[in-house]
């Protein structure tokens, strides 16, 4: 699948006049517009290749990991949190949420780490719960004190929560949509909107109160964030 240039996010960074089409993400973990296909990532926004065709050498050498595990699909999607390492180079690198929409920030610690999202909660049998994350993936546990919209640490690439944020007031959120994204702020209010499942949210920045939908925030932490989300 081929996706117009003129058509795609400002954030992937390519030359929309040379050529009419470019890579489309495949079928995956995020919704396409919101991630990076992993040519054009490492192409045109790191920079290790210079073409497709040596891009396409690189991960049929099985030589990018995303969140650990090899992958080889040029198309596959790369978003929010996800961490990509490039061995050869000894890097590391997190996918994070900026002005522009996605920019990826290069690590030095924390790269075996990753924060999910809960999406949703179900039961299954056994008194067990399956978790389902922003990122696709999901992960089965005897604890029921996980709830929808907060935030757990998990190891890479085991999955191995290590450490939970719930969504309440006076946490650390990182804005991942609407006009403030990008920034850091502390969650000063829900408030629940009568007829609607988006609850809004009083958030404290630098400059003042803002407000924003709960499908936006990430929570990071209480006083600082959990891990590091890269410079």
């Amino acid at each position: 699948m081929k996706t117009k240039r003129e058509m795609a996010p400002k954030f992937w960074r390519i030359e929309t006049k040379t050529k009419t089409f470019t890579t489309s993400p495949s079928p995956g973990p995020h919704p396409a517009f919101s991630s990076f296909p992993l040519r054009i990532m490492i192409r045109d926004i790191l920079g290790i290749a210079e073409s497709a065709t040596e891009a396409r050498t690189i991960l049929n050498a099985g030589k990018i990991q995303v969140d650990g595990v090899v992958r080889k699909d040029p198309g596959f999607p790369v978003g929010l949190m996800d961490v990509i390492h490039v061995p050869d180079m000894q890097k590391y690198y997190r996918v994070m949420p900026s002005q522009k929409g996605l920019t990826i920030k290069e690590m030095t610690k924390d790269y075996d780490k990753k924060m999910l999202k809960i999406k949703n909660k179900r039961m299954l049998r056994g008194n067990k719960i399956q978790l389902n994350f922003h990122d696709g993936s999901n992960l089965i546990t005897a604890k029921a004190d996980y709830k929808p919209n907060d935030v757990v640490v998990v190891k890479l690439p085991s999955k191995e929560i290590t450490a939970h944020v719930s969504l309440d007031t006076g946490v650390s959120l990182l804005i991942t949509g609407g006009k403030n994204i990008g920034r850091i702020a502390k969650l000063k209010k829900i408030e629940k909107i009568s007829g609607s499942r988006a609850d809004e949210l009083t958030v404290e920045t630098e400059d003042g109160d803002h407000k924003t939908q709960i499908k936006f925030v990430f929570a990071i932490g209480k006083e600082k964030p959990l891990i590091d989300l890269g410079e």
